[in-house]
């Protein structure tokens, strides 16, 4: 279907939080473009393709069946949305009081050179809803703030790691988000973050250097000239920069370790008193001198 230029908004930019993809419901970071019905597609402009249909995370819901297998049946979970109290909970008009709202926490520079920084959530106390909040607002439900329905929201913080061995990284946020899972009984809270354990993550890739050759060898054992980049800070590896399909792991080249000589005593043996007119020297059978004669 065709749409005029006015009522598409074009070159925005999402940073992977937002939505995913709806045909691979993998997130979606990079340009999308808005058009007038509140549908949004990869791409910076129609003519930028494809233009794939983009999702709400908040709408979208999925279950991993090999997590799931793990940990047991966990519901899937629904899009945050406003909670109308019901019978057994507090009679407080919710119009003297605020709900939670989506809210990020996002790295400071100083988190960013510490490697590691808190990330906050809750969970509806009758539902399996989970929603990412601010600091302000889980310690005002930690400490039942009467302007925030603390009687609706369970609360709960994280350390989120985003410095280090990529690997490493991704496996202990994975463990911190199963932590809270298995200790506050939060079935399915996994699912809120669709596999983005290195969320925020910075890298420590070294990139654009170059080699005129002596520095390294291909596995093959040839010497390799062109662009390089080191990866997680220390693996050499072949490009400009790291990128998500194979490419070799440079091999450094060792270079010999210059010898030191060190200037040492000799010492002579000593010679007997030879008297003036001639004479012979034998020292263990051996002659020293033109004829063994000085």
């Amino acid at each position: 279907m065709y749409y005029p230029k006015s009522q598409i908004k074009t070159n925005l930019y999402t940073d992977g939080s937002e939505y995913v993809v709806s045909t691979t419901k993998e997130g979606y970071t990079g340009f999308y473009y808005e058009i007038s019905t509140g549908q949004k597609y990869t791409g910076r402009t129609p003519n930028n393709k494809p233009n794939i249909l983009l999702m709400s995370i908040q709408q979208e819901n999925f279950i991993e069946s090999r997590e799931l297998s793990a940990i047991g049946d966990s519901p899937t979970i629904d899009a945050p949305i406003y909670f109308i109290p019901e019978e057994g909970y507090s009679k407080i008009n919710n119009s003297n009081r605020f709900i939670p709202q989506f809210n990020l926490t996002l790295p400071t520079d100083q988190d960013k050179q510490n490697g590691q920084f808190s990330r906050y959530f809750c969970k509806k106390t009758n539902e399996l809803k989970y929603l990412e909040i601010d600091k302000k607002t889980f310690t005002q439900l930690r400490s039942r703030d009467p302007k925030i329905a603390w009687d609706l929201y369970e609360p709960a913080s994280l350390l989120w790691v985003i410095k280090g061995n990529q690997e490493n990284v991704f496996n202990t946020n994975k463990l911190s988000v199963f932590k809270i899972e298995q200790n506050q009984k939060w079935n399915g809270f996994f699912q809120y973050f669709k596999k983005n354990y290195l969320k925020y993550y910075q890298s420590q890739d070294i990139n654009n250097l170059y080699t005129s050759g002596s520095e390294f060898t291909t596995k093959n054992g040839q010497n390799y000239i062109g662009f390089y980049h080191i990866h997680n800070g220390t693996t050499p590896m072949v490009g400009k920069t790291h990128i998500n399909t194979p490419h070799d792991v440079l091999i450094p080249i060792k270079k010999p370790q210059p010898i030191t000589q060190t200037t040492s005593s000799i010492i002579l043996p000593t010679l007997p008193n030879i008297p003036s007119g001639g004479g012979s020297y034998s020292g263990g059978g051996s002659s020293m001198g033109g004829g063994g004669s000085y």
